[in-house]
């Protein structure tokens, strides 16, 4: 399938002149290299490439490439001879008589055009078999499986924060072409939440250009959790990519923004990724504490990250019991760091984020002078890639369940460590507080777990290992709770706990928040002078069993109370989805939950059959390419969009299509996990 223009991604409900979300289409500008790669290098090349294939081609082709080898002409004899004296003399006395063929068409020269020809089909004969067997590449249309693959999409730079962020741009145009429909006039920056004019002007880039190795499901099963590209079995023209989830034979149960596999005897077993490393890299992002909105904390908005403790006489932003306390950590708004100096011994002095999130209300208050109400909320499974408007009114937000499965991402420098001295990470999910008590004297990490229904001050021990977190220096650091396993990295390496630090849950766990949700995320010191910078908060993706939700629904996350009454009367039942898998068919979902047309929301099938596979996708090697001198006004516009007026098609030049220069985006081309 050539390569067609991208289509909107406006709903889950397509229509004959809108595009199925995921859908995955061909990119032959890749092929093209492909096609000229054997007519750059020799016949031995071209032998080295027919060795890869399989399926009966490799003996064809191969006897054919060395019957044209064995058809060079052997050396002259003039060369043969060169290095004797006889042959030298041989040789020059030729060179020294009257060329007898003068005038004559030399023989060679209607066979070596015959072999270049020859030379140029066997090329695109080798590249098509690549093609059909081996490898190909696909343009991703619409954002699906956002924010691991973007469809067409826009960059855009949030004007308070500074946050850079992507949002989907497959509404504005036609099944048919790069024919505008509409045009996104608003963007929420998804750290500030800011309602972003700039997205208008920004220009907008068509989805990444991906490989997808053909040939890994003839060789070996798919795995669980590949990212797969298949035809989608209502309709095998078309090309879709998901991520896969459930196997043959199994029992899916989606709950919670979890998927469980149903056990025998009723028992179910939570699906998470093997690979921790894998887990970490698809997380998406709540807040990041390097991009503050000023304008907002200079009206009156508290700080997310603060310095805090329990039973203060005066409550300053009291959240879940913790106040703002001004004896423990101090921010540093230059670089946005958290210093502590000589923390009490055997006293913890804590460091919490609370989830202070501005709403549009928020910023019209502020804008009209008006007193700024903060209030916490839970953390939504909110997706910053969806939130766009195509009128001047403010974006919607599509945020309704809460999201308990979190990792905190920092930096922390320590110095003169005491012998008690101590760094804690905290991370809480309902009535379960998960920690990691890290020791500078030794080493070693300790996971512990806290029951807050039965005792607060309880902990009990989970695992213990050994990391690089010794002595006087700068660390790194990651602490997640994802998918009932807590996991920690120090420099990027990840601290093996072993099976201690997975726990059993029911689907139900955590489905009910509790205050303290509020200010998930704590970090304590205790005996040492200790900074903490580079704060960025995660989420993991939340898979929806529903797909009704609205306003009122969003704002529920701001009272814990009303939104586990809504919970349990009915959105319990709408978050829960069962599915049984057929021998031979597999289970997928989109990683953008909330706009992924996947196997939840199929009309006459919820699984992919085996046969209906096309390969595993594996590598981004065309993001988009990234335009220079745009605002300045520099770049040169190459093509423009099209539109309808009057009923005719015509050029919008209100609307470039591609600019000059441009260099590629190398910072997303990577591997696909």
């Amino acid at each position: 399938m050539g390569e067609l223009p991208l289509l909107p991604n406006i709903s889950r409900c397509d229509t004959v002149q809108t595009t199925r979300q995921g859908e995955c289409r061909t990119d032959f500008r890749f092929l093209f290299v492909i096609f000229t790669m054997p007519r750059i290098g020799t016949d031995e090349h071209a032998c080295f490439f027919v060795r890869q294939f399989p399926f009966g081609f490799h003996d064809t082709l191969q006897r054919k490439v060395e019957s044209r080898m064995a058809k060079k002409p052997a050396p002259s004899q003039a060369e043969d001879s060169s290095n004797s004296p006889t042959g030298s003399a041989a040789a020059s006395n030729a060179a020294a008589k009257p060329a007898e063929t003068t005038g004559k068409k030399r023989p060679k020269e209607k066979e070596t055009a015959r072999e270049t020809i020859e030379s140029v089909v066997f090329a695109f004969v080798l590249a098509f078999l690549f093609r059909t067997f081996e490898a190909e590449a696909f343009v991703i249309p619409t954002g699906s499986m956002a924010p691991t693959l973007f469809g067409r999409h826009k960059d855009i730079v949030c004007e308070q924060c500074g946050y850079e962020f992507e949002v989907g741009a497959s509404t504005e145009i036609l099944r048919d072409g790069n024919i505008v429909v509409s045009r996104i006039q608003r963007a929420a920056c998804p750290n500030c939440r800011f309602s972003n004019a700039n997205a208008y002007e920004a220009p907008p880039f068509k989805g990444d250009r991906i490989l997808v190795n053909k040939f890994q499901y003839e060789l070996d099963d798919p795995k669980r959790f590949d990212v797969v590209v298949f035809k989608f079995p209502e309709d095998s023209k078309t090309n879709y990519i998901k991520r896969l989830i459930g196997l043959p034979g199994e029992t899916i149960k989606i709950q919670g923004g979890n998927v469980y596999r149903k056990l025998e005897g009723g028992r179910e077993e939570i699906l998470r990724k093997d690979d921790p490393n894998k887990q970490l890299l698809i997380q998406i992002p709540v807040y990041d504490d390097g991009f503050d909105a000023e304008d907002l904390q200079a009206a009156g908005w508290p700080n997310r990250w603060a310095g805090v403790s329990r039973d203060q006489e005066e409550a300053v932003n009291e959240v879940a019991g913790w106040s703002e306390s001004s004896g423990s950590w101090t921010l540093k708004p230059e670089d946005r760091s958290y210093s502590l100096s000589g923390a009490n011994e055997g006293n913890l002095q804590w460091l919490r984020y609370r989830h202070f999130v501005p709403t549009s209300d928020t910023w019209a208050r502020m804008k009209n002078g008006d007193s700024l109400d903060a209030r916490p909320r839970l953390i939504g499974d909110y997706c910053g890639y969806n939130v766009v408007s195509e009128s001047l009114a403010t974006p919607e937000t599509d945020e309704v369940f809460w999201v308990g499965d979190l990792t905190i991402n920092g930096t922390v420098r320590i110095d003169d460590v005491q012998q008690d001295s101590e760094l804690v990470l905290e991370l809480t999910e309902g009535l379960h507080w998960y920690r990691c008590h890290l020791d500078p004297n030794t080493g070693e990490a300790r996971l512990t777990r806290i029951d807050s229904s039965l005792d607060p001050e309880d902990e009990i021990e989970m695992a213990v290992a050994q990391t690089s977190f010794q002595g006087a220096g700068e660390y790194d650091f990651s602490f997640a709770n994802v998918d009932d396993r807590v996991c920690l990295w120090i420099n990027g390496s990840l601290v093996d706990f072993g099976p201690g630090a997975e726990y059993e849950s029911s689907s139900v766990h955590g489905s009910l928040p509790q205050e303290t949700d509020f200010t998930p995320v704590g970090i304590a010191a205790q005996g040492l002078n200790a900074v903490v910078s580079n704060l960025e908060l995660e989420r993991d993706i939340y898979y929806r069993g529903d797909y009704r939700s609205n306003e009122t629904d969003s704002l529920l996350l701001g009272n814990v109370a009303e939104w586990q009454k809504a919970y349990l009367n009915h959105r319990l039942e709408w978050d829960t989805l069962e599915y049984e898998i057929p021998e031979d068919h597999f289970f997928v979902l989109g990683d953008n939950s909330p706009r992924s047309s996947d196997g939840r929301f199929w009309e006459t099938t919820n699984t992919v059959p085996r046969t209906a596979f096309v390969g595993k996708a594996f590598y981004i090697y065309w993001p988009h390419g990234i335009p220079v001198g745009v605002e300045d006004g520099l770049a040169i516009k190459l093509s423009y969009h099209k539109r309808f007026a009057g009923g005719e098609l015509v050029t919008d030049k209100e609307y470039p299509l591609h600019y000059f220069p441009f260099y590629p985006d190398f910072w997303r081309m990577k591997r696909i996990r």
